[in-house]
């Protein structure tokens, strides 16, 4: 098989999805290969942008454009420090506009970050939710009596360890399970897909609010797992609630993450329905290459090879976790084109002999070096090819875990690659 594309992204993550979304947008022919679904599905769904900085010093900031404008300041080759500030803005207000239009109506604060309450019981700063989570914030601001209710059977979530590692900093919290005989036939192990399904139906919404009224007492808020349906969440929230009288609201769970798994397929399926070209299973396994230039790349399936030709290349891999970057003995690698990673040369320096140490491990910040057009760099910071960018996760010189910035540098990157796309097309005489 053989396909023509404009622009060619490797990796279906987050960075490589909002590529795709801001290329096709721009008129570019874009295919995306994903080997697998992408790290979002063990994500809470929620777009941090900046919460923590400096990290050495563990600072909590309110404002995340004010923490994002000292960091481009103090640390221009952070991926931030790369795109700027207006870029960073242009970024994050147009892609947020698509989702608070869609139907996970996400949420912001103004300007500001906010703090949800996360399924260990823990405080998370964020920038962006989707509304399931709104009154998760609005209840833990207030800390008004609230019920954190489980299910018998569903291990994911235990409501008792949230109230005991909260009970401290809020009164009125408590606990309670759901026995799944008093909502469900059968004894089949208790999933949070299986709930999920469940609650976009009626009948069961109706079962539901009728065992836990009783329950309520006080209660202002009513906090659950995040198990309130697939892509009709908001219209479910919206359901209990006027059945229950009270705030209803999903607590983001470490994995699998229903929230992640929801704006992974709201963006996979409206690429596809905009004419992305979207292709999951077989990696790219190899690249034509010549002179600085990738002509083409080759996904080989179980019966046949399939060749990609494209005009440029974006790689989305990220990092270990998405097997963009690999580590053994030797060093650290980056995968897709062997390109240059910025990393301690001696292993013995990837770590710190404590754990939770500031400023973190140097290895969290390890990735592919760029220029300001986000194009990979050798020896002396040229770049090496001049058809080829890297976005999101795999970039070199950011601490995402601790930065509470995740999210934030695929969709700034993701789109800042798009436009350095657009730029070279434009000076080579391809237009759009």
């Amino acid at each position: 098989m053989k396909t023509d594309c404009d622009l060619l992204i490797v990796g279906g993550g987050l960075t490589g999805l909002v590529a795709a979304w801001r290329a096709q947008r721009e008129g570019l022919k874009t295919v995306v290969v994903a080997q697998g679904p992408g790290s979002l599905p063990f994500t809470s769904g929620a777009l941090d942008l900046l919460a923590v900085y400096p990290t050495e010093a563990k600072r909590y900031r309110e404002s995340p454009w004010e923490a994002l404008s000292e960091l481009i300041e103090t640390e221009p080759e952070h991926p931030y420090g790369r795109v700027g500030l207006r870029g960073a803005r242009a970024a994050v207000e147009d892609f947020l506009l698509y989702l608070e239009a869609g139907p996970l109506a996400y949420y912001r604060r103004g300007e500001e970050n906010m703090a949800i309450v996360t399924g260990a019981g823990t405080i998370k700063p964020t920038y962006a939710v989707s509304v399931s989570m709104k009154k998760n914030r609005l209840a833990w601001s207030r800390r008004r009596p609230a019920l954190i209710l489980g299910f018998e059977g569903l291990y994911e979530f235990s409501p008792e360890q949230v109230v005991c590692n909260l009970q401290d900093r809020w009164g009125g919290l408590k606990a309670a399970r759901l026995d799944r005989s008093v909502l469900l036939d059968g004894d089949r192990r208790l999933t949070v897909t299986q709930l999920a399904f469940e609650f976009e139906r009626p009948e069961f919404r109706d079962r539901f609010a009728g065992a836990v009224k009783p329950l309520l007492g006080q209660s202002r808020f009513l906090g659950l797992p995040a198990v309130l349906g697939f892509d009709r969440v908001a219209a479910v929230c919206r359901d209990l609630e006027e059945r229950l009288g009270v705030g209803v609201f999903e607590i983001p769970l470490l994995t699998p993450s229903l929230p992640g798994m929801r704006l992974a397929a709201l963006l996979k399926r409206d690429l596809v329905e905009a004419g992305v070209d979207f292709r999951q299973g077989a990696p790219v396994s190899r690249l034509d290459e010549k002179g600085g230039h990738v002509s083409a790349a080759y996904r080989t399936g179980k019966s046949r090879e399939e060749r990609i030709l494209a005009e440029y290349v974006l790689v989305a891999t990220g990092r270990f976790f998405g097997g963009g970057l690999e580590a053994d003995r030797q060093g650290v690698r980056e995968m897709l084109l062997d390109l240059q990673v910025e990393a301690p040369g001696d292993r013995d320096n990837w770590h710190m002999a404590s754990f939770l140490g500031a400023p973190g491990h140097p290895i969290n910040r390890v990735g592919v070096k760029v220029d300001s057009m986000l194009r990979p760099v050798g020896p002396g910071g040229v770049p090496v090819y001049d058809n080829v960018f890297v976005a999101g996760a795999v970039l070199a010189g950011h601490d995402w875990v601790r930065e509470k910035s995740g999210a934030g540098i695929s969709v700034v990157t993701g789109y800042a690659a798009v436009d350095s796309v657009l730029a070279a097309r434009a000076r080579a005489g391809g237009g759009v």
